[in-house]
Protein backbone atom coordinates (compact mmCIF):
# COMPACT_ATOMS: atom_id res chain seq x y z
CA UNK A 1 0.00 0.00 0.00
CA UNK A 2 1.38 3.51 -0.95
CA UNK A 3 1.45 6.36 1.57
CA UNK A 4 -1.10 8.05 -0.44
CA UNK A 5 -3.65 5.19 -0.36
CA UNK A 6 -3.12 5.26 3.47
CA UNK A 7 -3.70 8.41 3.64
CA UNK A 8 -6.96 7.89 1.23
CA UNK A 9 -8.09 5.24 3.47
CA UNK A 10 -8.38 7.34 7.01
CA UNK A 11 -10.41 9.74 5.00
CA UNK A 12 -12.62 7.24 3.89
CA UNK A 13 -12.48 5.74 7.10
CA UNK A 14 -15.15 8.14 8.49
CA UNK A 15 -16.80 8.75 5.05
CA UNK A 16 -19.47 6.25 3.76
CA UNK A 17 -18.54 5.87 -0.16
CA UNK A 18 -21.18 6.10 -3.09
CA UNK A 19 -20.59 3.26 -5.14
CA UNK A 20 -20.49 3.38 -8.56
CA UNK A 21 -21.07 -0.74 -9.23
CA UNK A 22 -24.10 -2.34 -9.94
CA UNK A 23 -23.50 -5.87 -8.60
CA UNK A 24 -23.89 -6.85 -5.17
CA UNK A 25 -20.30 -8.50 -3.99
CA UNK A 26 -20.20 -11.43 -1.05
CA UNK A 27 -16.68 -11.88 0.44
CA UNK A 28 -16.35 -15.31 2.46
CA UNK A 29 -13.82 -14.63 5.36
CA UNK A 30 -12.48 -17.34 6.72
CA UNK A 31 -10.45 -17.68 10.85
CA UNK A 32 -10.28 -20.65 12.77
CA UNK A 33 -11.89 -19.40 16.38
CA UNK A 34 -15.65 -19.54 17.91
CA UNK A 35 -17.63 -16.52 16.59
CA UNK A 36 -17.43 -14.71 19.64
CA UNK A 37 -13.91 -14.64 19.76
CA UNK A 38 -12.29 -11.77 18.89
CA UNK A 39 -11.46 -12.61 15.13
CA UNK A 40 -15.24 -13.43 14.67
CA UNK A 41 -16.35 -10.29 15.97
CA UNK A 42 -13.65 -8.51 14.73
CA UNK A 43 -14.51 -9.69 10.91
CA UNK A 44 -18.33 -9.10 11.53
CA UNK A 45 -17.05 -5.22 12.48
CA UNK A 46 -15.49 -5.27 9.15
CA UNK A 47 -18.95 -6.54 7.46
CA UNK A 48 -20.84 -3.72 9.27
CA UNK A 49 -18.44 -1.23 8.39
CA UNK A 50 -18.22 -2.42 4.82
CA UNK A 51 -21.74 -2.33 4.10
CA UNK A 52 -21.71 1.47 5.16
CA UNK A 53 -18.87 2.12 3.50
CA UNK A 54 -20.12 0.81 0.44
CA UNK A 55 -23.74 1.65 0.66
CA UNK A 56 -24.91 -1.76 1.09
CA UNK A 57 -23.25 -3.27 -1.79
CA UNK A 58 -20.76 -5.24 -0.24
CA UNK A 59 -20.93 -7.47 2.55
CA UNK A 60 -18.92 -10.48 4.45
CA UNK A 61 -19.99 -13.56 4.77
CA UNK A 62 -17.93 -15.22 7.76
CA UNK A 63 -16.88 -18.54 8.66
CA UNK A 64 -15.89 -19.64 12.15
CA UNK A 65 -13.94 -22.88 13.59
CA UNK A 66 -12.09 -23.14 10.34
CA UNK A 67 -14.99 -24.16 8.70
CA UNK A 68 -13.19 -23.41 5.15
CA UNK A 69 -9.93 -24.70 6.41
CA UNK A 70 -7.06 -24.30 9.17
CA UNK A 71 -4.58 -21.39 8.22
CA UNK A 72 -2.80 -22.60 5.85
CA UNK A 73 -5.47 -23.71 3.68
CA UNK A 74 -7.37 -20.54 4.27
CA UNK A 75 -4.21 -18.94 2.90
CA UNK A 76 -4.78 -21.20 0.00
CA UNK A 77 -8.02 -20.76 -0.24
CA UNK A 78 -7.14 -16.87 -1.27
CA UNK A 79 -5.15 -17.50 -3.83
CA UNK A 80 -7.29 -20.26 -5.78
CA UNK A 81 -10.78 -18.49 -4.56
CA UNK A 82 -12.47 -20.65 -2.16
CA UNK A 83 -11.74 -18.11 0.08
CA UNK A 84 -11.69 -14.24 -0.16
CA UNK A 85 -10.66 -12.88 3.48
CA UNK A 86 -8.74 -14.79 5.38
CA UNK A 87 -7.69 -14.13 9.15
CA UNK A 88 -4.83 -15.97 9.72
CA UNK A 89 -1.45 -15.95 12.27
CA UNK A 90 1.25 -14.12 10.85
CA UNK A 91 3.58 -17.33 11.68
CA UNK A 92 1.51 -19.40 9.30
CA UNK A 93 1.62 -16.20 6.24
CA UNK A 94 5.21 -16.48 6.82
CA UNK A 95 5.50 -19.66 5.27
CA UNK A 96 4.40 -17.54 1.75
CA UNK A 97 6.16 -14.62 2.82
CA UNK A 98 9.12 -15.07 4.10
CA UNK A 99 9.87 -11.61 4.96
CA UNK A 100 7.38 -11.27 7.54
CA UNK A 101 8.88 -13.42 9.88
CA UNK A 102 10.18 -10.73 11.70
CA UNK A 103 6.51 -10.37 13.44
CA UNK A 104 7.21 -13.83 14.73
CA UNK A 105 10.30 -12.39 16.50
CA UNK A 106 9.72 -12.98 20.17
CA UNK A 107 9.80 -9.75 22.41
CA UNK A 108 10.02 -8.03 18.95
CA UNK A 109 7.54 -5.29 20.80
CA UNK A 110 7.54 -3.62 23.78
CA UNK A 111 3.67 -4.24 24.77
CA UNK A 112 0.06 -4.65 22.74
CA UNK A 113 -0.07 -0.92 22.56
CA UNK A 114 3.42 -0.14 20.69
CA UNK A 115 2.64 -3.51 18.36
CA UNK A 116 -0.95 -1.32 18.00
CA UNK A 117 0.76 2.13 17.06
CA UNK A 118 3.39 0.38 14.65
CA UNK A 119 0.52 -1.78 12.74
CA UNK A 120 -0.98 1.59 11.56
CA UNK A 121 2.58 3.33 11.48
CA UNK A 122 2.20 4.52 7.50
CA UNK A 123 5.90 3.34 6.49
CA UNK A 124 5.25 -0.26 8.53
CA UNK A 125 2.17 -0.45 6.52
CA UNK A 126 3.53 -0.01 2.97
CA UNK A 127 6.44 -2.47 3.15
CA UNK A 128 4.29 -4.74 4.20
CA UNK A 129 1.81 -4.35 1.68
CA UNK A 130 4.46 -4.33 -0.56
CA UNK A 131 5.97 -7.87 0.69
CA UNK A 132 2.47 -9.74 0.04
CA UNK A 133 1.81 -8.08 -3.03
CA UNK A 134 4.91 -9.45 -4.55
CA UNK A 135 4.08 -12.85 -3.01
CA UNK A 136 0.18 -12.64 -4.65
CA UNK A 137 -1.56 -11.00 -1.85
CA UNK A 138 -3.25 -7.82 -0.70
CA UNK A 139 -3.27 -6.80 3.25
CA UNK A 140 -6.53 -5.47 4.13
CA UNK A 141 -5.97 -5.08 7.55
CA UNK A 142 -4.41 -6.18 10.73
CA UNK A 143 -6.04 -8.59 13.58
CA UNK A 144 -4.04 -9.30 16.66
CA UNK A 145 -4.01 -12.86 18.46
CA UNK A 146 -3.14 -11.48 21.98
CA UNK A 147 -0.16 -11.08 24.38
CA UNK A 148 1.03 -15.10 24.57
CA UNK A 149 2.21 -17.14 27.58
CA UNK A 150 2.19 -20.56 27.79
CA UNK A 151 0.36 -23.90 28.96
CA UNK A 152 1.64 -26.65 30.56
CA UNK A 153 0.61 -29.71 32.52
CA UNK A 154 2.85 -28.52 35.31
CA UNK A 155 3.91 -25.56 36.86
CA UNK A 156 6.90 -23.54 35.28
CA UNK A 157 8.85 -21.39 37.49
CA UNK A 158 11.71 -20.65 35.90
CA UNK A 159 12.63 -21.18 32.20
CA UNK A 160 14.75 -24.02 32.90
CA UNK A 161 11.61 -26.27 34.17
CA UNK A 162 10.51 -26.03 30.16
CA UNK A 163 13.69 -28.34 29.58
CA UNK A 164 12.47 -31.21 27.31
CA UNK A 165 8.60 -30.69 27.46
CA UNK A 166 7.23 -30.74 24.21
CA UNK A 167 5.46 -27.92 23.17
CA UNK A 168 2.79 -27.03 20.54
CA UNK A 169 4.27 -23.99 18.32
CA UNK A 170 2.92 -23.03 15.12
CA UNK A 171 4.22 -24.17 12.21
CA UNK A 172 6.99 -21.49 11.64
CA UNK A 173 10.93 -21.87 11.96
CA UNK A 174 11.16 -18.83 14.40
CA UNK A 175 8.75 -20.48 16.74
CA UNK A 176 10.37 -23.38 16.59
CA UNK A 177 13.90 -21.90 17.26
CA UNK A 178 12.50 -18.96 20.14
CA UNK A 179 10.79 -22.53 22.40
CA UNK A 180 14.54 -24.35 21.04
CA UNK A 181 16.32 -21.43 23.14
CA UNK A 182 13.90 -21.87 25.74
CA UNK A 183 15.42 -25.34 26.23
CA UNK A 184 11.95 -27.08 25.62
CA UNK A 185 11.45 -29.50 22.87
CA UNK A 186 8.87 -27.65 20.12
CA UNK A 187 6.20 -29.67 18.11
CA UNK A 188 4.74 -27.70 15.54
CA UNK A 189 1.03 -28.94 14.82
CA UNK A 190 -2.14 -27.48 13.58
CA UNK A 191 -4.20 -25.75 16.36
CA UNK A 192 -7.24 -27.36 15.23
CA UNK A 193 -5.46 -30.62 16.43
CA UNK A 194 -4.27 -28.85 19.52
CA UNK A 195 -6.83 -30.09 22.41
CA UNK A 196 -6.36 -33.39 21.50
CA UNK A 197 -2.62 -33.49 21.57
CA UNK A 198 -2.48 -32.27 24.86
CA UNK A 199 -5.26 -34.92 25.92
CA UNK A 200 -3.56 -37.44 25.02
CA UNK A 201 -0.13 -36.45 26.03
CA UNK A 202 1.54 -35.97 22.33
CA UNK A 203 2.33 -32.35 23.80
CA UNK A 204 3.40 -31.23 27.22
CA UNK A 205 2.04 -28.01 26.60
CA UNK A 206 1.78 -25.15 23.89
CA UNK A 207 1.44 -21.35 23.80
CA UNK A 208 -1.65 -19.49 23.30
CA UNK A 209 -3.28 -15.83 24.57
CA UNK A 210 -5.30 -15.62 28.30
CA UNK A 211 -8.35 -15.41 25.37
CA UNK A 212 -7.98 -18.50 23.70
CA UNK A 213 -6.70 -20.52 26.50
CA UNK A 214 -10.01 -20.04 28.67
CA UNK A 215 -12.17 -19.89 25.17
CA UNK A 216 -11.01 -22.87 23.64
CA UNK A 217 -10.61 -24.83 28.01
CA UNK A 218 -7.25 -25.66 26.88
CA UNK A 219 -7.26 -25.33 30.83
CA UNK A 220 -8.69 -28.80 31.23
CA UNK A 221 -5.76 -30.70 29.78
CA UNK A 222 -3.13 -27.91 30.87
CA UNK A 223 -4.27 -26.14 34.02
CA UNK A 224 -0.84 -24.44 34.59
CA UNK A 225 -0.48 -21.18 33.12
CA UNK A 226 3.05 -19.35 32.69
CA UNK A 227 2.29 -15.36 32.10
CA UNK A 228 5.37 -14.58 30.03
CA UNK A 229 4.54 -12.38 27.15
CA UNK A 230 7.30 -13.71 25.05
CA UNK A 231 5.17 -12.35 21.90
CA UNK A 232 2.45 -10.10 20.73
CA UNK A 233 0.85 -12.23 17.78
CA UNK A 234 0.08 -10.42 14.39
CA UNK A 235 -2.74 -11.63 12.29
CA UNK A 236 -2.71 -10.02 9.15
CA UNK A 237 -6.24 -10.64 7.38
CA UNK A 238 -5.51 -10.87 3.88
CA UNK A 239 -6.99 -11.26 0.00
CA UNK A 240 -5.84 -12.93 -3.15
CA UNK A 241 -3.75 -9.37 -4.84
CA UNK A 242 -5.15 -10.72 -8.45
CA UNK A 243 -9.10 -10.61 -6.81
CA UNK A 244 -7.82 -7.55 -5.49
CA UNK A 245 -7.13 -5.77 -8.16
CA UNK A 246 -10.22 -7.07 -10.30
CA UNK A 247 -12.26 -5.23 -8.11
CA UNK A 248 -13.90 -1.66 -9.04
CA UNK A 249 -12.02 1.23 -7.65
CA UNK A 250 -14.98 2.34 -4.97
CA UNK A 251 -15.48 -1.68 -4.05
CA UNK A 252 -11.64 -1.69 -3.41
CA UNK A 253 -11.55 1.99 -1.20
CA UNK A 254 -14.45 0.23 0.79
CA UNK A 255 -12.28 -2.82 1.68
CA UNK A 256 -9.30 -0.96 2.96
CA UNK A 257 -11.11 1.74 4.34
CA UNK A 258 -13.44 -0.94 6.23
CA UNK A 259 -10.62 -2.82 7.32
CA UNK A 260 -8.23 -0.03 8.73
CA UNK A 261 -11.58 0.90 11.27
CA UNK A 262 -12.00 -2.97 12.08
CA UNK A 263 -8.27 -3.69 12.43
CA UNK A 264 -8.23 -0.74 15.21
CA UNK A 265 -11.70 -2.05 16.69
CA UNK A 266 -10.40 -5.99 16.67
CA UNK A 267 -6.58 -5.46 18.42
CA UNK A 268 -8.33 -3.11 21.05
CA UNK A 269 -11.11 -5.70 21.73
CA UNK A 270 -8.65 -8.87 21.54
CA UNK A 271 -6.28 -6.35 24.42
CA UNK A 272 -9.90 -6.21 26.69
CA UNK A 273 -10.74 -9.81 26.32
CA UNK A 274 -6.94 -10.89 27.15
CA UNK A 275 -7.41 -8.38 30.58
CA UNK A 276 -10.82 -10.39 31.57
CA UNK A 277 -10.35 -13.55 30.95
CA UNK A 278 -7.30 -13.57 34.12
CA UNK A 279 -9.80 -13.13 36.20
CA UNK A 280 -11.79 -16.56 34.50
CA UNK A 281 -8.61 -17.99 34.51
CA UNK A 282 -7.81 -18.19 38.26
CA UNK A 283 -12.08 -18.99 38.67
CA UNK A 284 -11.47 -22.41 36.34
CA UNK A 285 -8.84 -23.40 39.13
CA UNK A 286 -5.79 -22.54 36.70
CA UNK A 287 -2.44 -22.23 38.31
CA UNK A 288 -0.35 -18.56 37.06
CA UNK A 289 2.57 -18.30 37.17
CA UNK A 290 4.90 -14.92 36.58
CA UNK A 291 8.39 -16.04 36.33
CA UNK A 292 11.68 -13.74 35.56
CA UNK A 293 11.45 -12.89 32.18
CA UNK A 294 14.93 -11.76 31.76
CA UNK A 295 16.43 -15.33 30.75
CA UNK A 296 13.97 -15.69 28.49
CA UNK A 297 14.43 -12.61 27.11
CA UNK A 298 18.39 -13.24 26.81
CA UNK A 299 18.04 -16.70 25.19
CA UNK A 300 15.68 -14.76 22.55
CA UNK A 301 18.38 -12.21 21.72
CA UNK A 302 19.73 -14.71 18.73
CA UNK A 303 16.62 -15.20 16.77
CA UNK A 304 16.43 -12.12 16.10
CA UNK A 305 19.80 -12.09 14.22
CA UNK A 306 18.86 -15.30 12.43
CA UNK A 307 15.63 -14.05 10.99
CA UNK A 308 16.71 -10.36 9.70
CA UNK A 309 18.86 -11.57 6.66
CA UNK A 310 17.01 -9.65 3.73
CA UNK A 311 16.85 -6.28 2.52
CA UNK A 312 13.51 -6.70 3.63
CA UNK A 313 13.42 -7.71 6.83
CA UNK A 314 16.00 -5.49 7.66
CA UNK A 315 13.76 -2.34 6.45
CA UNK A 316 10.62 -3.94 8.19
CA UNK A 317 12.22 -4.46 11.77
CA UNK A 318 14.06 -0.66 11.49
CA UNK A 319 10.62 0.64 10.45
CA UNK A 320 9.06 -1.25 13.44
CA UNK A 321 11.79 -0.04 15.69
CA UNK A 322 11.75 3.59 14.96
CA UNK A 323 7.78 3.52 16.33
CA UNK A 324 7.55 4.52 20.14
Amino acid sequence: MKLTNLALCLALAATPLSPAFAQEITFKASHNANADEPYGVGMRKMDELLKEKSGGKATIQVFDNATLGDEMESIQGTQIGTVDLAVTANETLANFAPDLSVFSLPFLFKDAQQMDRALEDPAVVAEVQDILKDKGFHLVTFFSAGTRHIMTKKPIAQMSDLDGLKIRTMQNPAHVDTFKAFGANPTPMAYTELYGALETGVVDGAEAANTNFYAQKFYEVAPDWTMIGWLELVAPVIMGEAAYQKLPDDVKAAVDAAGLEAGRFQRAAYRDSDAARVADIEAAGVTISHPDDKPFREAAEGIKQNYVQSDAQKQLFELIGKVQ
